[in-house]
């Protein structure tokens, strides 16, 4: 059976226009290609109750739930304590995260002070599982309720954390991946209608995509499938 995901992208900075979201766009390719479905994405802003409301409804529908955005230091990065009171869970300073970001800032400045904002970037649901794939980084992907991953808002750093999970969710997924083929046709998007009807099954999709080009309209039609239909 195919492993379903979901993808929460949290945060005002989204929502109003100033910050475009690629980490869904990335979190969906990496899936497409590691054979898990991505079901739905979902955007919501700073609020706890929103947050908390989202989490809960994708984790208790999707095997496995992605979090980006709101793990900062600020007053509004308040993702990791919103999950936690969406599954009742305690917040706990992890020393090995926080030695670790007091060794960094030292290392830049020998006088630096650790300050309770410092702290909230160590601060994290408990009980929790903390994966640090990466030997170089000790900022971990904290995981919840068995699906939920918090994954950070910051693009490199997202894409990197994902990346070093590629191992884990290929575990869980056991499958070589979806594929997709794309055809481009003159033909008006109209006139193929009942011939993609036709074709599609529960297992293929068949998507088309019209497009203006060069004064001619083109339609550009996928055909995505498991591996062992392709």
């Amino acid at each position: 059976m195919t492993v379903t995901a979901a993808c929460c992208i949290i945060g005002d900075e989204i929502l109003s226009g100033k910050t475009k979201d690629t980490n869904s766009h990335y979190l969906a390719t990496m899936l497409f290609g590691l054979g898990i479905e991505l079901k739905t994405i979902q955007v919501v802003g700073d609020e706890a109750h929103d947050i908390m409301k989202a989490v809960r409804e994708l984790s208790s529908k999707y095997d496995v739930v992605f979090t980006s955005g709101g793990i900062g230091p600020t007053h509004d990065d308040i993702t990791y304590e919103s999950i936690a009171a969406a599954f009742q869970l305690d917040m706990k300073v992890d020393q090995e995260t926080y030695d670790y970001i007091q060794k960094q800032l030292i290392k830049r400045n020998p006088n630096t002070v650790m300050t309770k904002f410092h702290a909230r970037m160590a601060t994290f649901p408990h009980p929790a599982i903390l994966l640090r794939e990466l030997p170089n980084i000790k900022i971990p992907t904290v995981v919840v309720h068995d699906n939920v991953y918090i994954l950070p808002g910051i693009p490199s750093l997202f894409q990197l954390l994902l990346n070093s999970l590629k191992p884990k969710l290929q575990a869980m997924s056991q499958s070589a991946g979806f594929h997709r083929r794309e055809i481009a046709t003159a033909s008006p998007e109209v006139s193929i209608a009942g011939i993609l009807s036709d074709f599609h099954t529960q297992d293929v999709k068949i998507g088309s995509y019209p497009m203006w080009n060069n004064d001619k309209i083109k339609v550009i039609v996928t055909v995505s499938a498991p591996p062992f239909l392709n």
